[in-house]
């Protein structure tokens, strides 16, 4: 692609705005009449390697896996099938925001917005790493420590495996973890059957639990900004964002729900970013940040690659907050975890940078980059990928951030409590 096309390319697309939550169940690219699986592949690859922030990287071997999956995209017999293939390639990147639709039903669902378990690997063995508080996994009874024996019948270690298809044979740690994770979740179609083993004993039960997107779907029905006041003396005040950072409408809601926290007096702010798994925009996000500040202060750090892959010339700037009314200036802490994703962590980074904020919280969705979309004409798929590789402004990693106060699990404790607000909770000596 020729350089003045290519940089119009990149500079025309918004980043950081991740599309709603099922925007690629129905959507098709416009595509062309005759079908070619080579030219189709090789569209999916060129776009990859042009404009994917992450495609330089040391946990896969790229050359290999895309070798593997190009003669395997050549047997293609038709769209759907290549489809497949591109999606599944995909899923080797082991990076949530790197997407091929439209989805099928056979599909499985996108972590972390539609899922409700988190998992680890432990010596060959699958256990529950955290549970998404109130979903059918939490209602359940599922918690942090029980032991994931099959899904759907099929030995975990071998579950773990079947998201990727035929294009992937000799998974690296990394890509194990992320099918086991993707398959603990589900199809986009149907329930799940866990076999589950529960504490020290041998016994071992099944669990028949609903499908995660119908969870995601009514987070999406509840109030933007939901306000609550814990703590012995109920002076705290806790404002969570349900899914909400992408609806423009949520800069309001969180301005009134600031508004009655200080009205009550609060003498401390939780914000709770553990139900953020979606994404969003900045201009929500830096509504929400700006209330904690009094002057501009930098939240974020973006790096463009695709300018110095074809210009030579790097591409890098710093993103800043304004204070915005009314303004907090008591304690906050901020809560995160593996429901946290992509605008939600670029916001935990931000209070951290910007704010005095105390972080509270476990590793979060890591979905690398802010959001670039694409329709890919020549195989009708549409491809969703991190155009901007993303930092704290002390220059890590947003993927690598570290809590000030990191706990394990952050949503749903053994005993089915909550916590992160439990540490808060005691950090201001509040219980």
């Amino acid at each position: 692609m020729g350089s003045k096309s290519l940089a119009a390319l990149a500079l025309g697309f918004s980043t950081l705005a991740c599309p709603p939550l099922f925007a690629q169940d129905h959507a098709g690219a416009t595509v062309k009449a005759d079908f070619d699986p080579a030219i189709g592949w090789d569209e999916f690859e060129q776009r990859l390697r042009d404009t994917y922030a992450y495609i330089d990287r040391d946990d896969m071997d790229v050359d290999v896996q895309f070798t593997r999956s190009r003669t395997l995209a050549l047997q293609a017999k038709d769209r759907s099938e290549l489809r497949r293939i591109l999606h599944q390639t995909a899923l080797t990147f082991s990076d949530p925001h790197l997407i091929v639709g439209p989805f099928e039903d056979s599909d499985y669902n996108i972590v972390m917005t539609a899922s409700d378990i988190a998992v680890s690997i432990v010596e060959d063995r699958a256990f529950i790493a955290d549970v998404r508080r109130g979903s059918s996994a939490f209602e359940n009874g599922l918690r942090p420590g029980d032991e994931i024996i099959a899904i759907d019948g099929v030995p975990a270690m071998q579950a773990a495996l079947l998201p990727y298809g035929a294009v992937l044979s000799n998974p690296t740690p990394k890509q194990r973890d992320y099918g086991l994770t993707l398959a603990v979740n589900g199809q986009r179609a149907g329930n799940r059957r866990l076999t589950l083993r529960t504490g020290a004993t041998s016994a071992t039960h099944d669990v028949v639990l609903d499908n995660p997107r119908a969870y995601a779907r009514a987070v999406d029905t509840r109030l933007l900004v939901d306000l609550e006041f814990v703590g012995e003396r109920k002076d705290v005040a806790v404002l969570r964002l349900n899914n909400s950072l992408g609806n423009n409408d949520t800069i309001g809601a969180f301005d009134e729900a600031l508004q009655r926290a200080l009205q009550k007096q609060a003498r401390a702010v939780i914000l709770d970013m553990r139900e953020t798994p979606s994404g969003g925009n900045t201009e929500v996000a830096r509504s929400i940040m700006g209330h904690f500040i009094t002057e501009a202060k930098p939240y974020q750090m973006h790096r463009v690659p695709v300018f110095e892959r074809e210009f030579t010339v790097p591409r890098q700037f710093v993103e800043y907050v304004m204070p915005r009314s009314p303004h907090f200036g008591g304690p906050v802490f901020v809560l995160h975890g593996k429901w946290t994703g992509s605008m939600g962590e670029g916001i935990v980074i931000g209070m951290d940078a910007a704010t005095n904020a105390i972080s509270i919280g476990s590793d979060m969705g890591d979905l690398l980059g802010g959001l670039w979309n694409y329709d890919l004409e020549f195989s009708g798929a549409r491809l969703d990928l991190g155009g901007e590789a993303l930092f704290h402004v002390d220059g890590t990693a947003r993927e690598d951030f570290v809590a000030q106060r990191p706990i394990m699990p952050a949503s749903t404790a053994s005993d089915g409590s909550d916590p992160a607000i439990h540490e808060a909770l005691g950090l201001l000596g509040a219980r």
